[in-house]
C-alpha cells in the first residue's frame, strides 16, 4: 500500500523529496502549511530545496541487531572443553567461530602457550619448581649460620618421647642422631612434597637409645649429602605441628616425630 500524502513517519525510513517536510512533526505534504500542525513550511524544508541532516546511528554494543544463532560446536562450553583436552581441535573451533578477534587473539595464544609447555615438559617442571618453592616446610631465607643460631639444641631421646602437639610444636631444633641400620631410607606420607618418593626420608635412633626415633625429611638448602645406614649426623631442621609418622616394618610399627632437615653434617 502506497504512503498517503500528509501521513507521519515517525522512523524516517521513507523520503519524499518531491514534497514539503515539517520541521517540527516530520509530515510530508504538497500544501504550504502542514496537514498535522498546521505550522508553515519553511523554505529549507520545501521540496526540491531540502537538505536532509546527517543522523548519526547510535551504537548498540557490539550488535548489529540482527539474532544470529550459533552453532553448537561453537557454543563457549565446548570450545573451552577442547581447549582443555583437545588443543588443536579447540583452536581450529575458536578460529572458525563468529565471535570477536580480539577474544580469538587471547584465548588461542593462551592455548599456543598450554601447548608449549605441555608438549615440551616444561610445564610439568616450572609447575614443580613453583610447588617446591611455595611449599618447602623450611626457612630457605636466612644464611645458613643465621639459621643454625635460630635453632635450639635437643636430644633425640628427648624430642621422641614429646607429647604430640606440644613441647617442641613448630620450632627450629639441632638434633644429634644415627640414621637406623635397618630403616635408612623409607617412604611415607610427605605433605610438602610430591608423592612418596620426591624427597628421602631418614630414620634416625638417638645414638645412646636406639629405641627413640626420629624421621627426618630431607629438605636440605644448598648441596645436600646423601646418608646411609649407620651414619651419624647433626641435623638442623624445622618442626611444622604434624603428629608423628608411623611405619610398619618388620620389627614392627615405628612411631616417630618428624623433622624437616635444611642442614645435614656428618659426625666424624
Amino acid at each position: 500500500m502506497s504512503k498517503q500524502l500528509g501521513a507521519f513517519d515517525p522512523d524516517d525510513r521513507l523520503d519524499r523529496p518531491d514534497l514539503n517536510k515539517c520541521p517540527d512533526c516530520g509530515c510530508y505534504f504538497a500544501f504550504l502549511d502542514c496537514p498535522l500542525c498546521g505550522k508553515e513550511c519553511p523554505p529549507e524544508m520545501r521540496a526540491g530545496a531540502r537538505v536532509e541532516p546527517k543522523v548519526k546511528k547510535k551504537k548498540s554494543g557490539n550488535s548489529s541487531g540482527r539474532v544470529q544463532f550459533i552453532p553448537w560446536y561453537h557454543s563457549w562450553w565446548i570450545i573451552l572443553i577442547a581447549l582443555f583436552v583437545f588443543p588443536i581441535a579447540g583452536i581450529v573451533l575458536l578460529a572458525t567461530s563468529p565471535y570477536q578477534k580480539k577474544w580469538k587473539i587471547l584465548f588461542i595464544t593462551l592455548a599456543v602457550v598450554v601447548l608449549v609447555l605441555e608438549y615440551t615438559g616444561l610445564g610439568s617442571l616450572l609447575l614443580v619448581r613453583m610447588m617446591n618453592r611455595r611449599t618447602s616446610p623450611v626457612n630457605q631465607k636466612l644464611s645458613r649460620d643465621a639459621y643454625e643460631e635460630t635453632c635450639t639444641p635437643v636430644d633425640a631421646e628427648d624430642f621422641f618421647h614429646a607429647p604430640a602437639g606440644e613441647g617442641y610444636y613448630a620450632m627450629s631444633l639441632v638434633v644429634d642422631g644415627t640414621v637406623d641400620t635397618g630403616l635408612d631410607f623409607v617412604y611415607v606420607d610427605d605433605p610438602y612434597g610430591f608423592g612418596n618418593n620426591q624427597r628421602a626420608v631418614y630414620l634416625c635412633h638417638d645414638s645412646d637409645d636406639p629405641t627413640a626415633y626420629v624421621f627426618v625429611f630431607d629438605y636440605q638448602v644448598g648441596s645436600p649429602i646423601a646418608l646411609k645406614a649407620g651414619d651419624r649426623v647433626t641435623v638442623w631442621g624445622q618442626t611444622r605441628g604434624e603428629s608423628p609418622v608411623s611405619v610398619n616394618t618388620s620389627a614392627g610399627t615405628v612411631t616417630a616425630p618428624r623433622l624437616y632437615a635444611a642442614y645435614i653434617e656428618l659426625i666424624p
